[in-house]
């Protein structure tokens, strides 16, 4: 298809300037090739892509257009396995080290098998296909070194089983940035040990017309932060809510809602959705076990959807009116936290390290029209530790990227496996991580506006041209008419 577009492109360039006064010196032909000689040299067609620096974390590539669910999970469990082959035991470990035996059979018991039940059959097939390519046991014993199929299960549900995923978020959209991209950065602060920092992965979908990418672990199918290939980004936070954990769902039943959990369900966005307003609105139709919020964002526009068991979803943006002390007063901004700031229900929002953490981004949301933000500027906001106590980069921040939808670039810190008191930054730039004809989707539409007005313009030469040509014919005609009608 872009070979074909670029053809057409040559031709339309062909066409214009063999119209215009000047082409008696610039042949069709000779301008053709000279088109074709240039893109290729600057499309590079043929060049290899350079290996990937030091100090990333692994990237799986799933090409997923011909195969089924569980073909697409047990190449997931592949190439997992291959990298970590004791995968099984660094999962137990982890689970070990955040759950007691007694919390874990309590989940097992009342928890998993209603959050199972909810879960779409692909997703099931495609663990079932992991499952396959691991070594699973039936023995539901934490920390004996090997990791069972409900095991399994809890590590894609952590958010929906009490154990979410926290830490801050942090957007500007085009008005305000440098970059010719909305950018947002989102920190994920989740208890960790060296055997899940050791286990960070990138999973790729490659399918036949999109892409989804998973930043997270290995062999773990849900989404805590992710993006596909029309540049929409979702991630989940925890809210803190003055209820507990609802067991194992809210009682109510909306008419047009069901019953999800976070991780599935942006999957399903990511998926099957291409802006922020339409994965909104299809993640706020379900019911979810815990508050949380769901950073959305786009090239076009950034959202927040706040989340509550006990009422209704609702959208904020960087206009919406907020609590009296959670004042955000930043065009073109957006922050989140880990908890809900909207103005609609008091006594929702008052940890300290969120408190604290909202004013630091608030007096640091300082971009405007003529102070725009770049990379850098968004880097030292997601790496801020001026407070030692509640820093926006913690100590449990596993992961912290930066995302720029408009040309799907990700720059990613992920914790190393033995932290050491090295500073994070943002050396690690993932820029290769969607397959070629997904890259750059924001290019490629002004690619076509460019193409379809050329086209046009080539038309309009054309009928200009001709009608000219029309014209100087006929005063050719009646000139001869004139010089015979004297002759006569």
């Amino acid at each position: 298809m872009a070979v074909l577009a670029f053809l057409a492109y040559c031709f339309s360039i062909t066409v214009t300037v063999s119209l215009l006064p000047y082409s008696m010196f610039i042949t069709p032909l000779r301008l053709l090739i000279f088109c074709l000689l240039s893109g290729l040299s600057i499309h590079g067609i043929g060049q290899e892509i350079p290996p990937p620096p030091e100090g990333k974390i692994p990237v799986l590539q799933i090409h997923a257009e011909n195969l089924s669910p569980l073909d697409i999970g047990l190449e997931i469990g592949r190439q997992s396995k291959q990298l970590f082959p004791d995968i099984e035991y660094r999962y137990d470990s982890y689970l070990t080290a955040r759950i007691t035996q007694m919390r874990f059979n309590d989940i097992l018991r009342v928890r998993l098998p209603k959050l199972k039940s909810h879960i779409d059959n692909a997703y099931q097939k495609e663990m079932e296909g992991i499952a396959s390519s691991w070594t699973l046991i039936h023995d539901n014993k934490l920390g004996d070194g090997y990791l069972s199929w409900d095991e399994y299960w809890v590590l894609n549900l952590l958010a929906d089983i009490g154990l979410p995923a926290s830490g801050t978020g942090f957007g500007v959209l085009n008005p305000v940035s440098r970059e010719k991209s909305t950018m947002v950065g989102r920190n994920l602060d989740l208890k960790s040990t060296p055997e899940l920092r050791s286990l960070q992965a990138i999973t790729v979908y490659q399918y036949y017309n999109h892409a989804v990418v998973n930043i997270g672990f290995a062999g773990i199918i849900s989404v805590l932060s992710g993006f596909n290939d029309s540049g929409l980004f979702v991630a989940q936070f925890n809210a803190a809510t003055d209820l507990s954990y609802q067991t194992p769902y809210p009682a109510r039943q909306e008419t047009g809602k069901t019953m999800q959990t976070f991780g599935f369900a942006m999957r399903k966005a990511l998926e099957s959705m291409t802006s922020v307003g339409k994965a909104t609105n299809l993640l706020a139709k379900n019911i979810y076990a815990i508050s949380s919020n769901i950073l959305i964002a786009d090239n076009n526009n950034i959202q927040v959807l706040e989340y509550s068991p006990v009422g209704k979803a609702q959208i904020r943006s960087w206009k919406s009116e907020t609590h009296p002390d959670k004042q955000w007063n930043s065009p073109s901004q957006i922050a989140v936290v880990d908890c809900h700031v909207l103005n609609r229900r008091s006594g929702s929002c008052e940890k300290a390290k969120d408190t604290y953490r909202w004013e630091r981004l608030r007096t640091q949301a300082i971009f405007t029209k003529n102070k725009k933000a770049g990379v850098q500027d968004i880097a030292g906001i997601m790496l801020d530790s001026h407070n030692q106590y509640y820093e926006i980069m913690a100590s449990d921040t596993l992961q912290s990227m930066i995302y720029l939808p408009g040309t799907g670039h990700l720059y990613l810190y992920a914790a190393p496996v033995n932290k050491t008191t090295i500073p994070p930054t943002y050396k690690i730039y993932y820029q290769d991580i969607l397959p070629d004809k997904f890259r750059n989707l924001q290019k490629n539409h002004y690619f076509w506006w460019v193409l379809g007005f050329l086209l046009l313009l080539a038309v309009a030469l054309w009928l200009i041209r001709r009608s000219m040509t029309e014209k100087t014919d006929r005063n050719n005609v009646d000139l001869d008419n004139i010089n015979a009608n004297r002759g006569v």
